[in-house]
């Protein structure tokens, strides 16, 4: 998508990730902040340089603007570069850029092509539409910590999963809309929340006993019964078995062919069934090494792997193939491990291989250019 220039007022992840990706694939990204703090997420954890890693993960490639928009000569500033700008997008609370004279008609009015992407926590309206949101409260919310729950007790997922769901969300509305605008000439006011993307998100497998409303429905295990990691002797396991073939590999390798058989755990249905019953009954693993289990696996064509520590993976044989990542050098922040776009365009790497800007970085810059 080279020659499409985008305009992003944003706050942590959900805004940010979106138009990187749209970055590596060939978009200009002007990243409008607050002068003096900038995004919040600068500040976040590791850091070197003046600003963070995930700051750095969430904002390589793009080009930094601070401005007070407040200040009327600034927020003129901004206005022109809308003139010029392909999208818009924010993920500021519904009626901040209102009040910022940033809204829908105000930027119609200044470019009537512009894409207009308006991403919340909650939504454009009801009860919680005003409220603050983050990653934390959309997760308790939208279901997610229900279903990490052990027991009756909730739990977190360990990562932001929401504000990056969000994120690949917005990513996808808005380059359908861009090919609209190609085909049609039309362009969009694209709305979503945070609590929609992750509701959407967990729905196919999350919500699966709550999709069939009749009253013969048959209720059966949901399938996080079957995320369970198998202890060995040193290490775990991370075990998909689907199909009768694999599941009968596994009771192959564990030396336990009278399973096959069992009517407890001889097809699909039965193993839903008894899923709880069946996993607690592999406890032949802890006796065995991670690699005397993998090997045995492996040779029943099993979908398994050896769960890895974060270290680990940094130098794991089939990433460095794949070619995931990459070392880009930054003035401020040094040598910085980065990630290509992990799709391939006819064999073709995208990558913006620029480092994320310091804050306002780039301001003379721009300002010059609007002048020529």
């Amino acid at each position: 998508i080279k020659n499409i220039k985008i305009l992003e007022l944003s706050s942590i992840v959900t805004a940010s990730l979106a138009t990187m990706i749209l970055c590596d694939q060939g978009a200009e990204v002007i990243k409008v902040e607050p002068t003096g703090s900038g995004d919040s997420m600068r500040y976040l954890g590791t850091q070197k340089g003046g600003f963070s890693a995930i700051f750095a993960n969430c904002n390589r490639g793009k080009l930094s603007l601070n401005l007070d928009l407040k200040d009327k000569e600034e927020l003129k500033i901004l206005l022109e570069l809308v003139k010029e700008a392909d999208v818009f997008i924010s993920n500021y609370r519904p009626g901040v850029n209102e009040r910022l004279g940033l809204g829908l008609d105000v930027l119609r009015d200044t470019n009537p092509h512009i894409i207009y992407v308006s991403i919340s926590g909650f939504g454009e309206s009801g009860p919680l539409s005003k409220s603050p949101a983050y990653d934390h409260v959309i997760q308790g919310m939208s279901g997610a910590t229900s279903i990490q729950s052990n027991g009756d007790e909730p739990a977190y997922m360990k990562t932001l999963i929401c504000d990056k769901i969000t994120g690949y969300t917005a990513c996808q509305a808005l380059t359908a809309a861009l090919f609209k605008r190609e085909r049609t000439g039309e362009t969009s006011h694209i709305t979503l929340s945070m609590l929609d993307s992750a509701i959407f998100f967990l729905w196919p497998d999350g919500m699966m006993n709550h999709t069939l409303l009749d009253d013969d429905v048959v209720t059966l295990p949901p399938l996080t019964k079957s995320y369970s990691l198998y202890k060995c002797k040193d290490g775990f396991l991370s075990i998909a078995a689907l199909s009768d073939a694999q599941w009968f590999g596994i009771f192959k390798a564990l030396g336990l062919p009278e399973y096959i058989e069992d009517e407890r755990f001889n097809n699909a249905f039965a193993r839903s069934e008894n899923m709880v019953e069946l996993v607690k009954s592999l406890t032949i693993f802890e006796s065995l090494t991670v690699d005397d289990a993998l090997q045995k696996l492996q040779n029943e064509d099993v979908p398994c792997s050896k769960t890895i520590s974060l270290d680990e993976l940094m130098t794991h044989p089939q990433i460095e193939a794949n070619n995931l990542f990459q070392l880009i050098n930054s003035a401020s922040q040094g040598k910085v491990r980065a990630l290509r776009y992990p799709t391939k365009f006819d064999g073709n790497e995208m990558f913006n291989g620029k480092p994320a800007p310091a804050l306002g970085e780039h301001k003379k810059e721009i300002i010059e250019s609007l002048s020529n």
